[in-house]
């Protein structure tokens, strides 16, 4: 596909039609299935971001937003302290994305689709501080934002050509949190329009090509998914201050798609079937705490590890077979930063078999530790010619392992070709109830954490959500 040579196809009105459907959708109009869906990305993006509340770079993260924060109503994920509605956004989706152990969108041709979650839970999450929101209003702010914002990220897939010259992860993401956000505070349509006006030219620049992938270590807000919250709180904030923000952002030959760096948009992806056809069956949850292109090896190599009681002091080599883009990418066997070590299969090789609780992979403890570096000193990789087939084809991320024992054994596993938590391989019922106990239990201790889940497992009985989780965060 590419652009059209005339902007007639591009005028369609998508940004009414958007945020008409944001404004005005009926709740009650919502399936079930599809509200289920969010009531569990809500428990595991919260879950996420009071475990990544902790690490040394939230706490920094937290640190230079005090400098220019004043405090407001808005709690503070970990934290007893709270900001204004915009800076709580902004540090809280930071904290859901501390550990790349937040949800994600099915890819789409091998490409990142982002990680809706931190950005759209961060922001709604804004407003029931400040206002009256039941969480029956709560979960549909958020099945909405998600489905405008899995929509939007598809519609503005680039070429190919494009993709590998300019791309941007997590930046469509400020649209959803203007939603979230502006549902929940009582935007109508115009006023919804406009707030999507000023979230959509405040995102972040496309930058997956400036990580500091060749020049490590990389970069502490690797997906801008918490600018993006910021972005789209702000964007409501300016519009209930009567400003007025760009009109039709999303529509014609300079629509947000060409602010993000995409050369062609396909429009009828965001509005046919809107309301009719929910989407949110295709997010994805994490089992494990780093990158989701390393998951499928990730998943190997545990499944090894359980099948043959394999002891981390047992193993005298582990060998990741995947493509060679994985390895070029993902082989840091000495991490400078959490965020490095979420992108290095050694590390978090060692991690497992170190059976690490996960919430903890990446503390200061472990980032040091001579036992964990030693493990991953061991971890080497080879091109595999069937997962390479696979990346250059469908461009799926697959990987098998071997891990060879010190008294001689070498087990091998098969090739993992699609990762545990998607569309596919959905996780194990309780398991992200399971994974929210673990995660929670860092900032509020095993009870609290047993407290907020039973809140957020009724979520749509509660008839004052702010003051719910006020006494429990």
């Amino acid at each position: 596909m590419t652009a059209p040579s005339s902007a007639d196809r591009m005028e369609t009105a998508v940004t009414a039609a958007v945020s008409r459907f944001a404004a005005s959708f009926d709740g009650a109009a919502i399936p079930e299935a599809t509200r289920a869906k969010a009531r569990t990305h809500i428990l595991d993006s919260l879950g996420c971001g009071l475990a990544g509340a902790s690490t040394g770079m939230q706490r920094a993260i937290l640190a230079a937003t005090r400098l220019e924060a004043r405090p407001g109503p808005c709690r503070v994920l970990g934290e007893s302290e709270g900001f204004g509605p915009v800076a709580a956004a902004f540090v809280n989706a930071a904290a859901m994305n501390a550990l790349d152990f937040d949800d994600g969108l099915d890819d789409e041709n091998g490409r990142g689709m982002g990680h809706p979650g931190a950005s759209i839970v961060a922001a709604a999450l804004s407003a029931c501080f400040e206002r009256t929101v039941s969480g029956a209003d709560f979960v549909t702010a958020v099945a909405l934002a998600y489905e405008v914002n899995n929509r939007l990220i598809r519609a503005i897939q680039p070429s190919l050509a494009r993709f590998r010259e300019v791309y941007g992860v997590c930046q469509h993401q400020a649209i959803g949190a203007a939603i979230a956000y502006g549902r929940l505070i009582g935007l109508d349509d115009a006023g919804m329009e406009n707030a999507l006006g000023f979230a959509g030219t405040f995102a972040s620049v496309p930058s997956l090509r400036k990580y500091n992938w060749e020049r490590r270590p990389l970069i502490t807000f690797k997906d801008f998914l918490a600018p993006a919250a910021e972005a789209g709180v702000r964007g409501v904030s300016l519009h209930r201050a009567g400003l007025i923000g760009a009109k039709a952002v999303l529509d014609g030959p300079s629509g947000l798609w060409r602010m993000l760096g995409s050369d062609q948009f396909e429009p009828e992806r965001l509005t046919d079937g809107l309301g009719a056809n929910w989407t949110l069956g295709f997010n994805t949850l994490k089992p494990y705490p780093a990158c989701r292109w390393m998951h499928t090896t990730l998943d190997a190599f545990e499944g090894l590890l359980a099948a043959h009681a394999i002891a981390a002091e047992a193993i005298d080599a582990i060998v990741v077979h995947t493509d060679a883009a994985l390895l070029r990418d993902f082989m840091d066997a000495a991490p400078l930063s959490i965020n490095d070590a979420q992108f290095s299969f050694p590390y978090t090789l060692a991690a497992l078999a170190l059976r690490l609780p996960r919430p903890h992979w990446y503390d200061d403890a472990h980032m040091t530790s001579p036992v964990l570096k030693a493990l991953a000193a061991r971890v080497t990789g080879r091109v595999d010619a069937e997962a390479s087939e696979l990346m250059s084809g469908q461009r799926r991320p697959a990987g098998r392992v071997d891990i060879r024992l010190k008294e001689g054994t070498q087990h091998s596993s098969a090739l993992v070709v699609d990762a545990p938590g998607g569309v596919v391989r959905p996780l194990a019922a309780g398991a992200v109830a399971q994974k929210f106990r673990a995660n929670a239990a860092v900032a509020l201790g095993a009870q609290g954490a047993a407290d907020l889940l039973a809140l957020i497992e009724h979520i749509e009985t509660v008839p004052d959500l702010g003051a719910a989780l006020s006494g429990r965060l």
